[in-house]
Formats: C-alpha cells, sequence, structure tokens
C-alpha cells in the first residue's frame, strides 16, 4: 500500500539508464516520496528551478555533463539541497570529489536498497525537525591558528575602507565567510549586502544578472529587473569566482569601478551607484591574464587589497577546534547530544587532508551528527567515501587503514598522471615534499 506520510520531501533522480530512475522513483513512492526522475543532466537546473526539492540522487557517469560537476552546479545554485551519488565505477577520486563538493553519501551499484533506504528516512526525518539555526557574527570565522589570526586582523583593518578587496583560495577555505567578515566590519554593515557565484550563471545572463535589463531587452525579458549593482547602492556587492566571469562582462564590470555607472541591458539610461566590491576566485588570476582569459587593468583595479586564505591542511591544528565547534553547532540543529568523537573516529578525521577545506568538514560533521545514535561519533557515523572498511577487520588498526587508503590514492593519481610527481600532488590536494614523504612511509618509489 501507498504511504503518502512523506510526500512533502521531494526528490528527484538522474541517471542515464531510463530503467534504474523508473525502478528507484518506484521504490521512493512506495516508501511515500514524491520523486521524480530525468535521464538528461543538461536539465536539471531548470528543474530545481520549477520544484522544491529536498534530495537530489545522481549518477557520476554520465554522457555531456558528468556527475561531479552536476554536483557543483547544484550546491551553487541550492546548498540546502541533499545530494547522495551512485555510480557503477568506483574510484576513491570520485569518493572524495564526491564529498569535497558536498555530497552526502556516495553508494556503489548494485545499490544496497535497505542502507540507502535508511539513510534517506533519516534525511527525511532530521528535516522535518530541523530547527532555524542562525550563527551569530562571532562565529563567522572559527580558528585559534596564528596565520589565519593574521588574515583576520588585515581584514579587520581593510574593512572600514572603501577600497575593493580580491579575496583567494582553495574551494571550501571560507572565502564567502570571511567576505562577511569584512562587511560586519565595514561602514556599510548597514547598507545592502548582494552575493552572486559568478560560476553558476551562465556568460548570456550573467550581464543580466548584474546590471539588469529592460523590458523587451531579450527573449522572456516580460519586465525591467534591477541587477545586482543597483540592489547594492550604497552598500557592498561580493562577486564569487570571478575568475571565470567572461572577458565581455569583465569590460562591464571595470566601467562600474572606474566610473560608478552603467546602463541596464537594452536600455540607454545611466545609472549611477556606489558600491563596494569584495571578489573571490579559487584561480590564479595571473595566470588567467597570461591565458589572455582575465582583464590586467581590472585585476589591479580589484586588487587594491588582497587576502589568501590558506587551506585547511596548512592550519591543521584548526582542525580539531572547528570538529568540536560544529559538533556542537549540528547538536543544536538537529537536538542531538553527541558529546565528541572516538578514538578511531579521531584518528581517520585528523589525519585526513581535507582538500574540500572547511566545506568538506562542515559537511563531514552534519552528516555524522544526522547518524550518530551514541554519545560519540563513531567510524561508522563518518561518510562512507572517507574508507571502505569492508575490507578490513574490526580490530585493524586505524592506523593501517588510512595507510591503504592514502597508497591506492597515491598509486591512482600517478597512474593518471604517468608518473608524474607534480601533477598527481595537485590532484591529490597536497604539495610535492607532501607525496614525496608519503611515498617514503609507504614504501612506494
Amino acid at each position: 500500500m501507498l504511504d503518502k506520510k512523506n510526500m512533502d520531501y521531494s526528490i528527484l533522480v538522474i541517471d542515464d539508464n531510463e530503467e534504474m530512475c523508473i525502478s528507484l522513483c518506484e521504490i521512493l513512492t512506495e516508501q511515500g516520496y514524491k520523486c521524480l526522475y530525468t535521464t538528461d543532466p543538461s536539465s536539471v537546473e531548470d528543474l530545481i528551478s520549477k520544484n522544491n526539492f529536498n534530495l537530489v540522487i545522481s549518477d557520476i557517469r554520465m554522457p555531456v555533463l558528468g556527475g561531479i560537476d552536476l554536483l557543483k552546479k547544484i550546491k551553487e545554485k541550492d546548498p540546502s539541497i541533499d545530494i547522495i551519488m551512485i555510480t557503477g565505477y568506483p574510484t576513491i577520486d570520485n569518493a572524495v570529489k564526491a564529498m569535497k563538493y558536498g555530497a552526502s553519501n556516495f553508494y556503489v551499484k548494485p545499490l544496497p536498497l535497505d542502507e540507502l533506504r535508511t539513510e534517506i528516512d533519516q534525511l527525511y526525518k532530521n528535516h522535518s525537525q530541523k530547527k532555524d539555526v542562525v550563527e551569530t557574527p562571532k562565529e563567522l570565522i572559527v580558528t585559534e591558528d596564528p596565520g589565519m589570526v593574521r588574515v583576520l586582523n588585515i581584514a579587520k583593518k581593510a574593512a572600514p575602507t572603501h577600497a575593493p578587496i580580491l579575496i583567494s583560495g582553495e574551494s571550501g577555505t571560507g572565502k564567502e565567510r570571511l567576505a562577511d567578515y569584512i562587511q560586519l566590519n565595514s561602514n556599510r554593515y548597514t547598507k545592502p549586502f548582494v552575493k552572486l557565484n559568478c560560476a553558476a550563471i551562465t556568460e548570456t545572463l550573467l550581464e543580466s544578472e548584474l546590471l539588469g535589463h529592460e523590458k523587451g531587452a531579450f527573449t522572456g525579458a516580460v519586465e525591467q529587473k534591477k541587477g545586482k549593482f543597483e540592489l547594492a547602492d550604497g552598500g557592498m556587492i561580493f562577486l564569487d569566482e570571478i575568475g571565470d566571469m567572461s572577458i565581455k562582462t569583465q569590460a562591464k564590470i571595470l566601467r562600474v569601478l572606474q566610473e560608478k555607472e552603467f546602463e541596464r541591458v537594452g536600455g540607454i539610461k545611466t545609472i549611477k551607484v556606489d558600491v563596494r566590491i569584495l571578489a573571490a576566485t579559487n584561480k590564479d588570476l595571473k595566470d588567467l591574464i597570461i591565458q589572455g582569459k582575465f582583464r590586467e587593468d581590472l585585476y589591479y583595479r580589484l586588487s587594491v587589497l588582497t587576502i589568501h586564505l590558506p587551506p585547511l591542511r596548512k592550519r591543521t591544528g584548526d582542525v580539531p577546534v572547528l570538529l568540536n565547534h560544529f559538533i556542537k553547532y549540528f547538536n543544536g540543529v538537529y537536538n542531538k547530544n553527541v558529546a565528541g568523537l572516538s578514538d578511531e573516529a579521531q584518528t581517520v578525521l585528523y589525519r585526513h587532508d581535507w582538500p574540500g577545506n572547511i566545506r568538506e568538514l562542515r559537511n563531514c560533521m552534519e552528516r555524522a551528527i544526522i547518524f550518530c545514535e551514541e554519545n560519540s561519533i563513531s567510524t561508522e557515523d563518518l561518510p562512507s567515501q572517507y574508507l571502505d572498511y569492508s575490507n578490513y577487520g574490526d580490530n585493524t588498526d586505524p592506523n593501517l587503514i588510512i595507510d591503504s587508503f592514502n597508497r591506492e590514492a597515491i598509486i591512482q593519481a600517478l597512474n593518471e598522471s604517468h608518473g608524474a610527481k607534480q601533477k598527481a600532488a595537485e590532484a591529490l590536494n597536497i604539495n610535492r615534499r607532501t607525496l614525496y614523504n608519503r611515498m617514503k612511509k609507504l614504501g612506494l618509489k
């Protein structure tokens, strides 16, 4: 009999195998969930715009648009959507990337349906019970690392000025959080603060999003629309992933910086604005300048003040601090009372490289708190993509498990880079010296 108690929880299944989609949707519908599917990953953004999905279950290996790229697009569009990745071709690289970009879990086909159903039921339960918990400004940046303290001091000094600020750093290091910190400490704190992810919007729409458009400016422009710059007048605008912006749109941004004016798309009226720009990138803009993909004049306009956020692997003392912070935070979100981590879980998490940085750690702790039923988080509560315990006995030394995981990842990276250690290190998100040290420890040459 069809159970309708969960119909307020909507799930989207994405797989190029229609039979797989139909089968999984039938199972989820029988559980009472509202379920849709598509075999075309390019249609997903449109489907998400028109539906209020709570969970996406996506294959990794698909034509045209791969599952990892799709995962990034979905999280950029709506970070609140839970995502479970599935694949018939499991690799450590895909598992790590899935976690890095925000997946809740990673399952291998044929799917363990009982385990998958249990996880979805738990996600639904916590979705239903989740409270709105707002982090206070003091919790925006959590750190005890001397290097990060220096970064915050620089940001605090830069905040009251009117100069543009360019924030650089790897994905997940907290560039948007730092932008929030700067805004909170600026003289424009009470004014509008508008944010836009340049990588999440197509080139054809980005100019309209930034500058606005007049009615009839293009097909679909049925009414006048104010752009982000106009909405941010008197305040600040945060342009995330500005390295993904096209040269054409860069020219428009340069004019706003220089002249503090622009015209809407399809308009002739010049609009004056007073907007301070904060920009962020995970790319090397100087390299993009050399490649002809980024304007040098815009770079120097944006980088009047520059702040670089170090990756989490270079501030390892912050790992236990952040783990404890997120355990307390998600205890409040999910009404739990988890005291901390087991010794085995600590061993795994303290020695993990966190290629997805703070975003990965936060996502890991959220899932662990959701599934933890004991006083402390055990290795069984951690996302399965960290380690595959099925090949190890219950009494196996966690350090040996870590070494085996590292060995497999390093060998795969070296094979894919045809032995080029620098490329292998980049693929593993570690520096070359760290790669050499791990290879030496594991007996690899």
